[in-house]
């Protein structure tokens, strides 16, 4: 009871600390998120060259996740609710196909029993599980676009029938349906979407910067070694012109 009562207090005191860190980063992250409007394709470029990102979504997403303009996370610094987030994702517009909009995914650090197969014993110090921390979300309104009319969740009417459940599956796995999830039904909406979450509030958006600045080396190697490769295809080229004139007056005596 006595060490319970200590790893409350060692809980307690992480959560202070992060609270400290959330409060002093705000600003921080506010004057970045400006600095980084002026960067033309910043978002694009971070996610994708984000190995751990393509993970999670279909390859016919990236062409929508390229209209993202701009992500901010905002991190809940009470005390009470340290863990919860909410993600707001700014999508250009696709003409013809994706409106332009502005979206916003709440994320919220819950206790929830785990539930277990009910079993014969008749054991009453059995206490149960004890609560896990889940991070839950609800649905959000989301434009989806038009080329996806036949996977989006909301457009199929027979939802029972073998093509239906087809496209629902395929809708709920993609980036849109991620919108969707809730965190409460598992198997029946888009997989793995706390990990997802987590990814941009722990990773994606902290580290962005690093990101960006990886990516854009890899790019300037890649160029440096496709000219270095074509500098050497022209000595290589001249090299064999030089050989060519060196043997051509041989030929012509050759031929006399």
């Amino acid at each position: 009871m006595d060490l319970a009562q200590n790893e409350l207090k060692v809980e307690q005191i992480d959560k202070e600390v992060e609270q400290f860190k959330i409060k002093k980063m705000e600003s921080v992250y506010n004057e970045r998120d400006t600095l980084m409007e002026k960067i033309p394709s910043f978002w694009k470029i971070v996610l994708s060259q984000h190995l751990d990102f393509a993970n999670y979504i279909r390859a016919s997403d990236f062409k929508y996740i390229d209209a993202i303009e701009k992500i901010t996370v905002k991190y809940a610094s009470d005390i009470e609710k340290i863990g919860s987030f909410s993600i707001t994702f700014h999508f250009n517009k696709i003409e013809g196909d994706l409106e332009e909009q502005i979206i916003t995914k709440n994320f919220k650090l819950v206790k929830i029993v785990p539930e277990t197969k009910p079993t014969n014993d008749d054991d009453s110090d059995d206490e149960g599980p004890e609560p896990e921390e889940t991070l839950i979300s609800e649905p959000c309104s989301v434009q989806w676009p038009k080329e996806y009319n036949s996977i989006n969740p909301d457009l199929i009417e027979d939802k029972r029938s073998a093509e239906g459940k087809k496209n629902y599956r395929q809708g709920m796995k993609s980036f849109f349906g991620w919108f969707r999830w809730t965190g409460l039904k598992p198997g029946k909406e888009f997989p793995h979407g706390d990990s997802l979450a987590t990814l941009f509030s722990e990773d994606l958006y902290p580290f962005c910067v690093k990101y960006y600045a990886e990516a854009q080396r890899d790019f300037e190697d890649e160029q440096s070694d496709s000219e270095n490769s074509s500098e050497e295809g022209i000595e290589l080229s001249g090299e064999e012109d030089d050989d060519d004139k060196d043997s051509e007056p041989a030929q012509k005596k050759a031929r006399v």
